[in-house]
């Protein structure tokens, strides 16, 4: 593919073969520097082997899935989709059991979360693992994640007791 900066305004039909050409070697130049940074990187680690076996012939299956897309059955979706959707309702509704959470909080909402975690004087009382950029702290998914770990952690813990 001839790198161009800016594809949609370029008048394809008016470029000279000299340009062309230099665009195209340019292309299969630095093509070939990828292609030899990567295969010496899969030979650092191992990986030569694995590459050639099985992610080499698996291209053609992907090129195959990505022309002609993936069959999906609309209506099995709908229904995963609403099995998800009943599954998440049901899973919130289960934290309003908590007497930490009030019935007037929205588990949606980033500042009642964080109230309901870390600074509520009724909430959790837990220690924030993570701050966001603006120093807040943070109840992002990772975060979350993280939040959980400890807290499992810290169960296990006292199995041993």
């Amino acid at each position: 593919m001839l790198t161009v900066s800016n594809p949609k305004k370029f008048d394809w039909a008016s470029i000279s073969l000299s340009d062309c050409c230099e665009g195209n070697a340019a292309d299969s130049y630095f093509t070939l520097k990828l292609y030899n940074l990567l295969e010496s990187k899969l030979e650092e680690l191992r990986l030569s082997e694995f590459f050639e076996e099985v992610i080499t012939p698996a291209t053609t299956v992907f090129s195959v899935m990505e022309h002609d897309g993936l069959a999906v059955s609309t209506k099995k979706l709908g229904l995963v989709g609403k099995a998800l959707s009943d599954f998440n309702i049901e899973m919130e509704d289960s934290l309003y059991a908590f007497s930490q959470v009030d019935s007037k909080d929205n588990l949606s909402s980033t500042n009642n979360l964080c109230e309901i975690l870390y600074t509520r004087e009724s909430g959790f009382g837990l220690y924030p693992p993570d701050k966001t950029t603006k120093g807040s702290p943070s109840v992002s998914a990772p975060t979350l994640k993280l939040l959980l770990e400890h807290i499992e952690e810290e169960l296990g813990g006292r199995d041993g007791l």
